[in-house]
């Protein structure tokens, strides 16, 4: 999707990329692919697309041959890789707590994958989701970067706090492979596949464990940093990505209308309009714009047929979708596939 609606930090695309780089891949070939140049990749502060997010891990997997990628790359993880976020947690005075603020600090390393956490009795549920997008445009790509952090997270808990913890259950949404000797060898456990959710499922008193690197006051700087540059970052966002992100976010096979975004931004519609307004937009040129998006990134997912594209964005006959399309574009759905 657009790179100011869904990214994610360019430090995780260069980790992807350097590692098939290690293997003899031309990293100017492969930053060429990626649309993107060697200079930009080495931002500090970079933000990657969700498309250029999708397209490196398509480039790892094919160079190495490696199916399983995701679950390889997560055993070489380490906490600098987040910067202060993996700083932070590395400074944690328990797993918990590492856990709780990774939670809390995710949204200055990513917004195109969630993480969240419950308690259910005596186990930690750790839940690990990308946006509902990144499934409809490349579910295998989503796969790597769910099973990515999962990998990292058992590798991460064993730096952390210099004991192996492994989890009690695995669960993903994705199909079961035909082979299955990784996941048991890094999990020690077989996951569940065909879930409604992409969680792994830890013993709660592992989670107590003392971090072995808790340092309080260094804790303290990385934590008042890192809320700084999260109130930077809500101020510099207009309300019309606001509007947008919104829309995305709440996208599950149906887009959200008006009355489910004034909701969701718990503002009037009279006040939303008002607001786009002054913008110089308004929410059905937002709305058409994230169409315009869905629609393009769901035309290069060979998995769907235009007639099924044209339902999930809301069209009641495919037809329709098809003369919007070229409203849009000046091309045919089926041409633009063909591009």
């Amino acid at each position: 999707m657009d790179s100011s609606q869904y990214w994610s930090s360019m430090a995780f695309v260069r980790n992807v990329l350097m590692a098939v780089v290690r293997k003899g891949g031309d990293l100017e070939e492969l930053c060429h692919e990626l649309e993107m140049t060697p200079e930009v990749l080495e931002q500090t502060h970079g933000k990657a697309s969700i498309k250029q997010c999708m397209k490196v891990w398509e480039i790892a997997v094919r160079e190495m041959e490696d199916p399983f990628l995701g679950l390889h790359m997560g055993e070489l993880s380490s906490p600098g890789l987040a910067g202060m976020v993996g700083y932070l947690a590395e400074s944690s005075p328990d797993m918990m707590t590492a856990y709780q603020n990774v939670q809390q600090f995710n949204q200055i390393l990513t917004n195109a994958t969630q993480f969240s956490f419950e308690i259910h009795g005596e186990e930690f549920y750790y839940y690990i989701e990308p946006v509902n997008t990144w499934y409809m445009l490349s579910v295998h790509t989503a796969r790597q970067v769910v099973e990515h952090s999962m990998s990292t997270s058992v590798h991460i808990s064993k730096m952390l706090t210099g004991k192996a913890i492994y989890p009690n259950k695995v669960m993903l949404r994705f199909d079961r492979p035909k082979e299955t000797q990784e996941y048991l060898r890094i999990f020690k456990c077989e996951p569940l596949f065909s879930q409604d959710c992409n969680c792994i499922v830890y013993r709660l008193r592992d989670m107590k464990l003392p971090v072995i690197g808790h340092n309080p006051s260094l804790n303290r700087l990385f934590k008042e940093l890192l809320e700084k540059e999260i109130v930077k970052t809500q101020q510099q966002e207009s309300f019309a990505g606001e509007v947008k992100r919104a829309i995305l976010q709440n996208f599950d096979n149906a887009l959200p209308q008006l009355s489910d975004i004034v909701q969701y931004l718990h503002v009037s519609p009279r006040t939303l309009q008002r607001k786009l307004q002054d913008e110089s937009t308004s929410f059905q040129q937002i709305f058409e714009s994230v169409k315009l998006e869905l629609a393009t990134g769901m035309l290069k997912n060979p998995s769907l047929t235009v007639n099924e594209i044209a339902y999930k964005l809301g069209y009641a006959e495919p037809s329709v979708f098809r003369r919007a399309f070229k409203k849009w574009t000046g091309t045919s759905p089926k041409a633009y596939i063909v591009q």
